[in-house]
């Protein structure tokens, strides 16, 4: 998942901006709303605007937002007054954070927002790689690539837990249905084998003594 944030302030910006990428979401920053508009882009899903900037404030980059997408939009403001949070409303932002905030909580929100607006992700995008999981289909450099459905269906799991390790065993009961006969958790090192030769996932990372995880690099 894609996240904008806008934030003047570069201690504040830098640390989100680390700190979010710590769960394996991909941040571009802004210094102000001028230069948060110039980065805005139909791929990002998430945005994070501070509402006092300079060249332009972050209710005003709201507003250009809504002007031609409905992302989930997250205000920043160090205001009580309820007029901005009345406004920030009125412009369709999804909620709001009082600085100072820790940043646990922020993630709280933003992992909330990204759960509640993209319930349910059937395609994934990585380098030269596109995978639609509702037609079980890929494509590496354009060229289809022949995968088997239940390859897929471990991809997608370690798509929903992207940034967290996975034994073999949780992967197992994440992917194989009860009617199916359940494999020997080392077959799950042929399927990330596979996984890794056919669509070239070096995201899919071995953690030692425990198992997998898939991190985007």
């Amino acid at each position: 998942m894609k996240i904008l944030v806008v934030e003047d302030d570069q201690i504040i910006r830098e640390g989100i901006k680390e700190f979010l990428e710590e769960f394996s979401y991909t941040v571009i920053s802004a210094k102000d709303g001028r230069e948060g508009l110039e980065k805005f882009s139909k791929d990002i899903n998430l945005a994070i605007l501070d509402i006092q900037m300079p060249y332009m404030n972050g209710l005003d980059l709201l507003k250009e937002i809504r002007k031609e997408s409905q992302v989930p939009v997250l205000m920043l403001t160090a205001f009580n007054e309820e007029e901005y949070k009345i406004d920030a409303f009125t412009n369709l932002a999804d909620g709001y954070i009082e600085k100072p905030f820790s940043l646990p909580l922020l993630k709280a929100r933003v992992d909330s927002l990204i759960k509640k607006n993209f319930p349910n992700q059937e395609t994934f995008s990585y380098q030269d790689l596109e995978v639609n999981f509702s037609s079980y289909t890929a494509k590496l450099d354009g060229k289809d690539v022949d995968v088997n459905a239940k390859e897929l269906e471990i991809l997608k799991f370690f798509l929903k837990n992207e940034g967290q390790a996975l034994t073999r065993s949780q992967i197992i009961d994440g992917v194989w249905k009860d009617s199916e006969e359940i494999p020997f958790d080392r077959v799950i090192d042929v399927y990330i084998k596979e996984l890794r030769k056919k669509l070239k996932l070096d995201c899919i990372v071995t953690i030692r003594n425990v198992g997998y995880k898939l991190e985007r690099k």
